[in-house]
């Protein structure tokens, strides 16, 4: 199992108050310099000492089983069995106009789902230096420029859908990360699709392509959403029942603390 996480905000010193889309993304023109918490707790050395980490960023609002299954069969196939899955929290994304549930309800919905699975941390720093940069988005090249700073790995990669990697262009700051993306492809998608979105795009020369094509890694097809998941939440008809995607020691959390339910 995972490194436990406490009940508020992960590894986060009591003492004090600094990166972060959950994959996020966001206007090419906001220039304004994130202000960063430098306090947060150490990595745990057992991810401090890992050869090969892969993050995966995200809002969890809520977790689904995919969140909790996907990386690790992509971690395993691009890493081997010793690689480490860190999950990034997103605080506000720069494309979603309203909150999500608070921090840490996200954070503890998914350790919950992540129950069972090893070699795993949750790092908060986007939801610790989301309170010294009111209003304003995160951004995946700030928490990636930390994340370089604080992992020691010789190989760090972050993993996203393949609808992200089509609209990687338009990331905030994305030619200082993109090569080290790590790209799923789902069973049923073809890499010469894949190839040709990327080239119409108009984004990438056959080079930036070649690499993207390098980056593709096979995972199976998962028929979960969080947005199908919230409004099933919402629904008092599905609310208690079972929810496709939904973890049952997840669902219990939100059905406990009143989550997802419309007034």
């Amino acid at each position: 199992m995972g490194p436990q996480v406490s009940d508020a905000i992960v590894g986060h010193h009591s003492r004090a108050l600094q990166p972060g889309v959950g994959l996020g993304s966001g206007s090419m023109s906001d220039s304004r310099a994130m202000q960063r918490r430098s306090d947060l707790a150490a990595v745990p050395s057992p991810v401090a000492r890992a050869e090969r980490v892969l993050f995966f960023g995200g809002s969890f609002d809520p977790p689904h089983t995919g969140h909790a299954g996907l990386p690790f069969e992509a971690a395993r196939r691009w890493g081997g069995a010793d690689a480490w899955v860190v999950f990034v929290p997103a605080a506000r994304s720069p494309h979603k106009p309203t909150a999500p549930v608070p921090d840490r309800h996200r954070v503890e919905m998914l350790r919950i789902g992540l129950r069972g699975q090893s070699r795993w941390w949750i790092w908060p720093q986007e939801l610790a230096d989301a309170p010294l940069n009111p209003g304003q988005p995160s951004y995946w090249a700030d928490t990636w420029s930390i994340a370089r700073s604080v992992f020691a790995a010789r190989d760090r990669a972050f993993l996203i859908g393949t609808d992200q990697a089509l609209a990687m262009h338009r990331w905030h700051r994305y030619d200082e990360f993109w090569r080290d993306a790590l790209v799923m492809r789902r069973g049923d998608q073809s890499e010469s699709g894949f190839r040709d979105a990327m080239a119409a795009t108009g984004a990438w020369s056959d080079a930036d392509i070649a690499h993207w094509m390098s980056r593709l890694i096979e995972t199976p097809t998962v028929n979960a959403s969080s947005t199908a998941i919230r409004a099933a939440l919402a629904d008092p008809a599905q609310r208690k029942t079972p929810i496709e995607g939904l973890d049952r020691g997840v669902q219990k959390y939100i059905l406990d603390r009143g989550l997802y339910a419309i007034a």
